[in-house]
């Protein structure tokens, strides 16, 4: 694509962006944004927030007022959507969604909450009691207050396209806290964590956060593009779990796996590149192409003797190195035991 036609598909998908950021702006209240508030919130001209508005109530329709006072501009009335016919699996999913959404940073809680009743009353009777029971489940790694805050900062960044200053506390320096700014491209739960992945500006790479480890975020209203060689997906597919792996290929790995583990192995899609095959003991082969990071290390530790490496070789080195460390420390630990013991008698 011609560069002349990249910068305007990028400003084109930031005016959308923005769009849609000032609708549900306008929803708000207190009315808290001028024509200079919002200017200065999406790093445009004053001039261009005009434009914007006027689209809004040109080709939208919508009412959009302001304030006497001079607080902000405010929606005289909010548009009502027309009925849905939905069937039951399809008020199911959205019920099910609906609910994740609680956990979600930047979703106001009486409109989900709001939403939801109204999705509940579609169901019978037995399906509402089903519902009821799985909304008193809190999902692992549920948000606190700080880290709700962190994300809600990250994904307000991320939609607008605006690099943020953290303060990160890196953990293979002994927390030493760095400063740096960042350019969020994509946020994903990862274990009971959350992670932001984009382009840090110290390294000039692109690099994975831990959200809980930045004691500090501040938008710069300072406007990126995300780099066109950049894909989340194929990001997220090259390497094993969220963590990029420089300098490390990808290597051709084959796990025979016990009649034990095999069907939490077989259930899953660990990664895109996984064939499974049946062995004829009820167990499982697993190949798969991944760079040997230390994470797909610490899975494969996780299966402990279901699990028989049985290629590469340079795995089969690294698993039993772990092995054989565990076995010296409980070894010793036992040895000094039996010796305190003998010594006591």
């Amino acid at each position: 694509m011609p560069r002349g036609e990249e910068l305007e598909r990028h400003g084109e998908q930031d005016r959308v962006a923005r769009l849609v950021d000032i609708v549900l702006q306008l929803c708000q209240y207190p009315r808290q944004y001028n024509r200079g508030a919002l200017a200065e919130r999406y790093g445009v001209s004053e001039r261009q927030i005009t434009k914007d508005l006027q689209l809004l109530r040109d080709r939208l329709h919508l009412p959009i007022e302001r304030d006497p006072s001079g607080k902000g501009y405010y929606l005289a009335s909010i548009p009502r959507l027309p009925a849905l016919q939905l069937s039951l699996s399809e008020a199911l999913a959205l019920l099910l969604a609906a609910q994740a959404g609680h956990v979600v940073p930047g979703v106001s809680t009486q409109e989900l909450n709001a939403a939801l009743a109204r999705l509940r009353a579609v169901l019978p009777e037995p399906f509402r009691e089903l519902l009821d029971h799985v909304a008193h489940i809190r999902p692992p790694g549920s948000l606190d207050a700080n880290r709700r805050k962190r994300l809600h900062t990250l994904l307000e960044a991320m939609a607008l396209r605006h690099t943020v200053e953290i303060v990160y506390r890196t953990a293979s320096r002994g927390g030493d806290r760095v400063r740096r700014q960042f350019d969020p491209y994509g946020i994903v739960p990862f274990g009971r964590s959350w992670y932001v992945i984009g382009w840090c500006h110290l390294r000039r790479a692109i690099r994975t956060f831990k959200v809980d480890r930045m004691d500090e975020i501040r938008d710069t209203r300072y406007p990126f593009e995300i780099r066109p060689e950049f894909s989340l997906r194929d990001f997220l597919t090259a390497n094993w779990g969220i963590f990029d792996a420089p300098g490390l290929p990808a290597e051709e790995v084959e796990l025979e796996f016990s009649r034990t583990a095999a069907p939490w192995i077989a259930e899953e899609e660990w990664h895109p590149t996984q064939e499974i095959e049946s062995l004829p003991d009820g167990g499982i082969r697993f190949r798969v192409r991944v760079p040997i990071t230390p994470d797909f290390v610490r899975w494969v530790l996780n299966y402990g003797v279901e699990v028989t490496v049985v290629r590469p070789e340079a795995l089969r080195e690294q698993i039993l190195a772990h092995a054989r460390g565990i076995l010296h420390k409980y070894g010793a630990r036992e040895s000094a035991q039996t010796e305190a013991a003998g010594a006591a008698q």
